[in-house]
Order: C-alpha cells, then structure tokens, then sequence
C-alpha cells in the first residue's frame, strides 16, 4: 500500500478540486475531511494544513467563482471606450468562460450558499448584485444610445446571466461543441437578444408611424422620470 503524501506533496488547488467532486457525488454533509484526503492520497494533516474545514473550502471556492465573477464584471465597465454592444459581448464572454471553467465548483457554490458563515453569504450575495449591476448598467447604456431596444435593463440582465450561469449544469466537455464555440454563441444570442433591428424599421416612415415610435420613447421617459428619486 502507497504511503500517503504530505503536504508539501499538494496545492490547495488540488484539494479544492477533490473536494468538489466529493460535494458533488455526495453533498457537503455527506463529505468528511477523512474522504477528502482519502481521494487525494495524503494525510489528513496534510489537508488541514490547508483548510480547517469544510466551510473553509467552500468559502474559498466561493471566493473562487462568486467574488471573481463581481470583481471581473465590474472592472469592463469602466471601460466606457466600448460601445454599448461590445461591451455586453465582451461582459457575456468572460462570465460565461469563467462558469464554463468553473463548472462543477459553480454548482456546489450555488447548493451550498446556507453553509457560509453570514459574513461570507452577505459577501457572496454583494458580488452577485455586482455582477446583475454591470450586466445592466451596460444594457441601460446600449438602450440610452439607441443600440438596444426599449427593454427593462435588469430583467434582461437575469435573463442573460441566467442563461449563462445555467451552462455550469447542461455543458458536456466531451460534446460536440468546444467551450470557446458555445461562448460565442451565448455572446451572440445575448446581443441579439436587445439589439435594436433597424431592418425591421421603415425606411420612410409615415406619420402614423412616426407618432407610435414616438409615443412608444416618450412613455419609456416618463417611466425614467417616474423612477428617479425626488
């Protein structure tokens, strides 16, 4: 029988990586720290040299995925260069490349919320609002400039970064589509999903049309007006 390996023999890496497929086949409460060294070869020491807990790994794997996610989507938007369409199919393709591979770690983030310390959910939960914010934020921006089409903001961008997010459940590596392949379709499919068809706009248009497009913004700016605090 192999003698287990130490912990100069591992990266935290590598037990986070253990420990998701363990949480994943088993469940958080079903995984011991005993199971988690087993699967790797090492001693228990070796693991706890690294992570205390369990909770301990899920914080990190949260830090991981959550806390990254907020602080990527909140740095493109300061990228105020890029027009309203680039900028959502550049936000789309790191969100969803950073899902793509972070799947499995993803997963057991999103199962296992309610075992964080409050601290750690509250900060979980700012980074998500973050991520919701610079999605719509750049959304609002492409509908003030004309790119996109009069839509509610913040429900196409539940929309989008559900669509995203869901990715981390149905993706099959070994499918027949790449990472890189499905990315770019879901960039795609989220521009298309508010840019504003300008082909399926008259030419000419008659006074009749004219007024509807008309009223159409000028309700859009009342509901703006309506919204700004007094």
């Amino acid at each position: 029988m192999a003698k287990p390996r130490t912990k100069g023999s591992i990266l935290p890496e590598s037990i986070l990586d253990a420990a998701t497929r363990l949480f994943i086949e088993r469940g958080l409460d079903g995984t011991s720290m005993y199971d988690i060294a087993t699967e790797l070869g090492v001693t228990r020491t070796a693991v706890y040299y690294y992570f205390k807990n369990k909770e301990a790994m899920l914080a990190a794997l949260t830090d991981n995925v959550t806390r990254v996610a907020g602080k990527m989507a909140a740095e493109l938007t300061q990228y105020q260069d890029l027009g309203p369409v680039e900028a959502l199919r550049n936000l789309v393709t790191q969100h969803a490349r950073l899902i793509l591979t972070h799947a499995l770690q993803f997963r057991v983030v999103e199962r296992n919320e309610h075992n964080l310390s409050p601290k750690r959910r509250d900060n979980a939960r700012a980074s998500r609002r973050a991520v919701l914010t610079s999605f719509a934020e750049i959304i609002q921006r492409g509908v003030d400039s004309g790119d996109f089409r009069v839509v509610d903001p913040k429900v196409a961008a539940f929309a989008i970064i559900g669509m995203c997010n869901w990715t981390a459940w149905w993706y099959d590596p070994s499918g027949a589509r790449s990472q890189d392949e499905i990315i770019a379709m879901l960039a795609d499919l989220a521009v298309s999903s508010v840019r504003q068809d300008g082909a399926k706009r008259p030419r000419a248009a008659g006074v009749s049309e004219s007024l509807r497009l008309l009223r159409k913004e000028l309700a859009y700016l009342e509901r703006r007006i309506e919204d700004e605090p007094t």
